[in-house]
């Protein structure tokens, strides 16, 4: 399967999983609006995207062993990463200012940013800004991988290392002791009520966050190996239109139904590389075109913006379909995702075309 059949059904996955981002983010329990019970599940079908990222990520950077890691490859990833990171966080910054300026708050700095650690490391600037730091903390994963690689029977050791690493996960999920995206701490049923304006508690508190964020990349990692590993072997079997129409129908499968009957971690490694196997799989049987190239170009773009461009989305919104505003319905949450999807898609697009621009998106 050529490299460039495979990227237009991953783009087309990226797309797929931007978009659930912004679905995500269009109505909940926080709104305080009325949201109907059949939101709240709906809304749960899209969780996917952030495991999809990782899974892609981790699987796209594996594919070629034994991997360089030197400082040139940390020097792309903090201009891939780190760069966009800081510049987003600091615009995310700058818009809370400005719309408590605009709205005539009398709020301060401190208590609008009360958290400057969980700012600049954890992406408090914004609810979504943590994706970032958690994948450049699990790209340290990566010195792993060239050994790994290197080990006789590495499947069989992967398929170890990738049952263990998830049922670590899921311990750490079950005892309530992963990453929190409110509080931005991590591991609290073990260290409760830290005092976070220790200096030397924030410091172990960033230990813990990272921690956690290790233990959650470690199953991606060993499992992305594990289908290279596989996939050396033998790849016509992707190739079947059966095998596509069914991983896709697995996909569809474990979405609706993994939440109620697997453990959270199973699920969301399920869910994560199912979606990636289509990707790969369905890009034989799809055409490659302008269009899917440039939503997959544009999917992290979309990710980083898709906030502001939400909350112009709801102040047109309110103006011209007040009630799409004042409940949250599947109707409410389509017509949110949609329109914001498809604005951060044109935004991102025109920006591109910026040579400077486009290296923080």
């Amino acid at each position: 399967m050529s490299e460039t059949h495979r990227a237009a059904g991953i783009d087309l996955c990226r797309g797929l999983a931007a978009f659930a981002v912004i679905l995500v983010h269009s109505g909940d329990e926080t709104w305080g609006v009325p949201i109907s019970d059949r939101a709240i599940q709906f809304r749960y079908l899209f969780y996917f995207a952030v495991p999809f990222f990782l899974a892609a990520s981790f699987y796209f950077n594996t594919i070629r062993t034994p991997l360089k890691i030197d400082r040139a490859f940390w020097q792309k990833k903090i201009q891939r990463i780190v760069l966009p990171y800081l510049c987003w966080s600091l615009l995310y910054v700058i818009a809370k200012l400005a719309i408590a300026f605009l709205t005539k708050e009398t709020r301060s700095i401190q208590q609008l940013l009360p958290d400057p650690v969980a700012v600049i490391f954890m992406g408090a600037a914004s609810y979504h800004l943590y994706f970032l730091p958690l994948l450049l903390v699990g790209t340290t994963l990566l010195y792993l991988a060239n050994y790994l690689n290197q080990v006789k029977h590495s499947i069989f050791l992967l398929s170890f290392l990738a049952t263990v690493s998830t049922l670590l996960y899921q311990l750490l999920i079950v005892s309530n002791n992963d990453f929190n995206l409110g509080n931005y701490d991590a591991f609290v049923q073990l260290f409760p009520a830290a005092n976070w304006d220790d200096i030397f508690a924030q410091v172990w508190r960033c230990i813990l966050v990272n921690l956690a964020w290790l233990i959650r990349c470690f199953p991606y990692l060993a499992i992305a190996l594990l289908l290279q590993a596989i996939l050396r072997k033998d790849t016509q079997w992707l190739d079947r239109p059966a095998n596509v129409t069914a991983i896709w129908g697995f996909f569809l499968l474990i979405d609706i139904l993994g939440a109620k009957y697997l453990p959270k971690a199973v699920s969301e490694l399920l869910i994560a590389y199912s979606l990636l196997l289509f990707g790969i799989a369905v890009s034989k049987h799809i055409s490659n075109s302008n269009l899917i190239t440039n939503l997959g170009l544009c999917s992290f773009g979309i990710y980083l913006v898709h906030p502001l461009v939400k909350s112009i989305v709801e102040i047109l919104l309110t103006k011209t379909i007040p009630q799409v505003t004042q409940s949250v319905s599947i109707t409410s949450m389509l017509i949110y995702s949609i329109s914001s999807f498809l604005f951060s898609w044109l935004a991102i697009a025109l920006m591109q075309r910026n040579k400077l621009i486009s290296q923080y998106i």
